[in-house]
């Protein structure tokens, strides 16, 4: 399970990568702040990750942001999911000047952005729904082949001294 969010022009939306599914899109009208973020996870986030997914099955991963290092949100994560989250301070430390391996980071954003962006949109509303759409029908085999590619996007890295490898893909 991977966190993040991205902001396009006048959206910002948020994402999680299971390998069982896409939870999300999510779209915030305002600046995402701690309070906002701390929101999404105990409104949305944690609830639909318990429809699918037994606490010690994954672990929620989230990156560096500074609305993911908040003190509220670390709290409420130490107390829904100990010792089963990945980021700043986390039970596992997100590491400074990460590589971006992630399901998210290496396919979801730019799958998105191409679909999305394959035409004009001359409206947020039209943006929204169009990311809504391409979110729907990405395939769960797509999705599980990423998630479990990790690996491999290791292991590239690794043999590439940690120097570009994504035109290798």
């Amino acid at each position: 399970m991977v966190d993040h969010y991205v902001i396009l022009p006048g959206i910002t939306v948020w994402c999680g990568l299971p390998s069982k599914g896409l939870i999300g899109p999510f779209f915030f009208d305002a600046t995402v702040t701690d309070p906002v973020y701390l929101n999404l996870l105990q409104q949305y986030v944690i609830p639909s990750i318990r429809e699918d997914f037994e606490p010690e099955e994954f672990y929620f991963l989230q990156d560096g942001a500074p609305q993911h290092y908040h003190r509220d949100v670390r709290s409420f994560l130490d107390g829904i999911l100990p010792n089963r989250w990945i980021g700043r301070r986390g039970f596992v430390e997100y590491p400074p000047r990460s590589p971006d391996l992630t399901p998210l980071d290496f396919f979801l954003w730019g799958y998105l952005k191409d679909k999305v962006y394959a035409q004009k949109h001359a409206t947020v509303v039209q943006l929204r729904a169009a990311i809504e759409h391409e979110c729907t029908n990405i395939l769960r085999e797509l999705i599980h082949h990423e998630c479990y590619s990790i690996t491999s996007r290791c292991q590239q890295c690794l043999e590439q001294n940690g120097h570009q490898f994504e035109n290798m893909r």
